[in-house]
């Protein structure tokens, strides 16, 4: 399938749809810079509106499905979607057939809580746990990246956690490092923002 892509500021959205039952659901909502679209269109009766404060309608744009590998556990069909993000949105929301299925409303723009890297465990020395008070938050996610002395990648270790002391430094992914950077990352669907950065030597 043909696709064409577009800069700016974006939110990537995926879900599923079921039109036979005419159901939907809105999975996950991600900031982007780069907007994917098929050249063949997307599917009319599956649409995605963006609301204003006024209840204002900002968008509204037909899905792209997704074609499967693997196969779809029944009807089913999984859809990617990249929507346009201005200062004025305030929620999304999944039609099928014209009837309201899904919404999702990005999380709070304020980080809360504090994140920090906490002492490996006995027997566990080159697995460096994640702590802090940081609370679980409606739709808001974090990233764990890791980039070892030297690189110039971040590289993704996990995604889509609740809360980041969901994860732990396994620093054995890393051989001949003599010292890390490590760095959380939170989405709230419509932005991202760095709220921990620390180097660790070894």
């Amino acid at each position: 399938m043909a696709r064409k892509m577009e800069y700016g500021d974006w939110a990537q959205i995926v879900g599923t749809y079921d039109l036979d039952a005419r159901r939907g659901v809105i999975l996950s909502m991600l900031p982007a810079t780069v907007a994917f679209a098929s050249k063949d269109g997307g599917e009319d009766r599956v649409r995605l509106k963006g609301i204003d404060d006024k209840l204002q309608v900002l968008f509204d744009l037909a899905v792209n499905p997704m074609t499967a590998s693997c196969g779809t556990l029944g009807n089913d069909v999984m859809f990617e979607e990249f929507v346009p993000v201005t200062p004025s949105l305030r929620e999304v929301k999944l039609f099928v057939d014209g009837v309201q299925a899904s919404e999702y409303a990005p999380g709070s723009p304020k980080p809360k809580g504090q994140v920090e890297l906490a002492q490996p465990t006995s027997g566990r020395e080159h697995h460096i746990p994640l702590a802090g008070d940081t609370p679980v938050e409606p739709n808001v996610s974090y990233t764990l990246q890791i980039r070892p002395e030297g690189d110039s990648r971040w590289h993704t270790m996990a995604v889509g956690l609740e809360r980041p002391n969901a994860a732990e430094v396994d620093i054995n992914q890393f051989p001949g490092a003599t010292a890390i950077e490590v760095r959380v990352l939170r989405s709230n669907g419509l932005e991202t923002v760095e709220v921990f950065h620390e180097r660790r030597n070894f």
